[in-house]
This record gives structure tokens, sequence and C-alpha cells, in this order.
């Protein structure tokens, strides 16, 4: 008997419906929405990295600045000088006076923009006491507290655990709306350094 070479045809499989085709699409769609929404995530935090990376490097370089200025002055009048340009182009003073302790007494040695009665020796009371007793930079809420008199921001000048001068702000630029991360870091730069590099500069002075 002969053989049917011709193997039994299998059925066919049924087409997908229209239905079943528009279900993978937007399964696929949704896939595809999501890896967006994650790559655009990771492009927000990127970003937001680099930002902060290039915000450090501004700050690190503008206390870099002022560090140099203070310590390049070749007499007293010099770095005087610079700190005035520091408070001045970098914190945005306008009113401020430096003072030198001697005893219980604050002695002036450099103001700007001050030409009142502040502008004296006198005993150190309220703000500019606490400041030179802690030996902390103080700042307050806003640049612009609105009490007329008070300090704004109280930056002491210390010699390794002694105090040796004190900055008193009374007023910032009319710009400047709020403190930021930068000037804390400035104040702290200037409590450290900016005494060791008047004392410095004084002495070269008088070596000249």
């Amino acid at each position: 008997m002969k053989r049917d070479p011709t193997p039994p045809s299998s059925a066919a499989e049924p087409e997908p419906s229209a239905r079943d085709r528009l279900d993978r699409c937007q399964a696929e769609l949704v896939r595809l929405r999501r890896r967006l929404e994650a790559a655009e995530t990771a492009n927000r935090r990127l970003a937001a990295e680099h930002a902060e990376m290039d915000e450090s490097l501004a700050v690190l370089t503008r206390l870099w600045v002022a560090a140099t200025a203070l310590h390049e002055a070749a007499d007293e009048p010099s770095a005087l000088r610079a700190l005035e340009e520091v408070m001045i182009n970098l914190a945005g003073t306008e009113e401020f006076c430096v003072f030198e302790v001697e005893g219980a007494t604050l002695v002036p040695v450099h103001a700007f923009g001050v030409a009142d009665c502040r502008f004296r020796r006198h005993a150190p009371a309220g703000v500019v006491a606490r400041v030179l007793e802690s030996g902390d930079p103080w700042r307050a809420e806003s640049p612009h507290p609105g009490v007329p008199g008070e300090p704004a921001a109280c930056i002491p000048l210390r010699m390794g655990r002694r105090v040796a001068g004190v900055v008193v702000v009374w007023g910032f630029l009319p710009q400047k709306l709020a403190f930021e991360p930068f000037d804390l870091e400035l104040f702290a730069l200037l409590a450290n350094r900016a005494a060791p590099a008047l004392r410095a500069s004084r002495l070269l002075g008088a070596a000249a």
C-alpha cells in the first residue's frame, strides 16, 4: 500500500485580533514612557549635581581670592584695604567697622560707611559682647534686620583661641535680600584668617 508523502497539515494559528494588537502597542507605549521618565529623572539629578559642583567651585574660588588678598598685604594699611574689599565685594556690606580688643575696650582701627559715634572706643555690649565671649560669627535672620543701630552681623577675629578683634556690620547692600551659605563660609574664613594676616602685615610694615 502506498503512503501519502504529504504530512497532515497542522491547524493554522489564528491571527491576533485588532484588540490584541492594540493592547500590545499600549503596553509597549507604557514601557517606553517609563523608560523616558527614568532617563529624564536621571538627567535632572545629574544636572543638579553638576550645578552644585559648579556652585561649590565658585565658593572655593571666592574664598581663595579672599584669603590670598589678606595674606599678600605688605603692611597693615594694605591688609585693612584688602579686608575692606573682601567685605564690600564678597560679603556685600556697606557699613562696617573693624575693632581691636584692648583689655575690656574695643578700639576702632578701620571703618567703611560709618562716621558717627559707632566709630569710637567703647566697651562691648549686646551681640558684640556675646560674639567676643563665644568666638563664633553671628548674623541676624536677615541682612536688613530693621532695628536702627543694631548690628546685622558680627565676625570675631581670632588669634588661635583668643579673640583679638571683631568686625561689626551694620548694613548690607540693598540688593542682598538674604544670607547665603557662602556668607557663612566667608565669615568663618575671616574669623580664622583675618587677625593673623593683620598681625603679620603689621610686623612686615614695622620691619620695612
